[in-house]
């Protein structure tokens, strides 16, 4: 069962709920690490259930019956995730699912229908959050938003992460959040204002976790080595998990922070300060990677 400084991260609810999508019996996401394969499973069991009869299903049944795997994908985008990124995100995939259905003349007539009915109700869904956002505040609801989360860092929340680890799960909170939303429904100037607000307080907040000024240069090793904690090999986990996609030549710095396991992105640099880390990382997350 995932620990509790993991599993009360927001963000791991709506991207399990993506990447259940991706694993829907349909189709199948192929995982960059034994890490982030073993945390996916572990949610599974969080978000789904742990008795035998659930693991069996689990594991043998849902893998293998396109159709229930589908009747657990609307049932978890009821009750496991809130937001419209991991909505929209579901939404585009079970379409393209439902585009590869019609293409496959031998595939199952129930699946198809199936398919198209979760289709529709999460174009519905969609459409409801879409129309929530459009009367908001979007500006106040991503300050409100940023403000929760960095105060939730400087609390400890994230203390069982790497330092460089915890500016990730930070930044993933707010990309899968109401500040992600405020990022994509907002004027362009008012993102501007939003990601550059955050980019001051990762590097300020990264400085205070290694008691350094923010230009002060450490080897990169010190930016991503984990506390000694009890949780520490879950926080690893969840951490590769998060940070499954990432891609070590276009998110160099995020793919040396999450995926400790494989050897530095040669883009990371050796010797960098919080500036130059926290910088770049915002910059992975929500300009070259949104």
């Amino acid at each position: 069962m995932p620990g509790t400084q993991t599993r009360a991260l927001e963000c791991v609810a709506e991207k399990f709920v993506v990447d259940f999508a991706k694993n829907s019996g349909v189709t199948r996401q192929s995982w960059r690490s034994q890490q982030s394969k073993a945390y996916y499973q572990r949610l599974t069991g969080e978000f789904i259930g742990h008795s035998q009869v659930q693991k069996w299903v689990i594991e043998e049944v849902l893998l293998e019956t396109p159709e229930m795997s589908l009747a657990m994908l609307g049932q978890l985008c009821q009750r496991v995730a809130k937001k419209h990124r991991a909505m929209a995100r579901v939404y585009e995939n079970v379409s393209a699912m439902v585009a590869a259905s019609a293409r496959v003349m031998n595939g199952s007539v129930e699946t198809r229908q199936q398919l198209v009915q979760v289709q529709q109700q999460l174009a519905q869904r969609v459409e409801k959050l879409e129309a929530q956002l459009c009367g908001t505040d979007l500006a106040h609801l991503g300050i409100v938003h940023c403000e929760q989360v960095f105060a939730r860092w400087q609390a400890g929340n994230y203390f069982s992460f790497s330092p460089a680890g915890r500016c990730y799960v930070a930044l993933q909170e707010l990309y899968w959040g109401a500040f992600g939303d405020a990022l994509r429904f907002g004027t362009p100037h008012q993102a501007t204002l939003l990601v550059e607000q955050v980019r001051a307080l990762a590097i300020s907040h990264l400085a205070h976790d290694v008691n350094a000024s923010a230009r002060t240069r450490h080897y990169y090793y010190e930016w991503l080595i984990f506390p000694s904690t009890p949780g520490m090999l879950e926080s690893k986990e969840a951490l590769a998990w998060l940070g499954d996609d990432c891609d070590s030549e276009h998110q160099p710095v995020s793919f040396a922070t999450t995926q400790t396991h494989q050897g530095v992105s040669l883009g990371m640099p050796r010797i960098c300060s919080a500036m130059r880390l926290g910088s770049a990382m915002v910059d992975e997350v929500f300009i070259d990677h949104s």
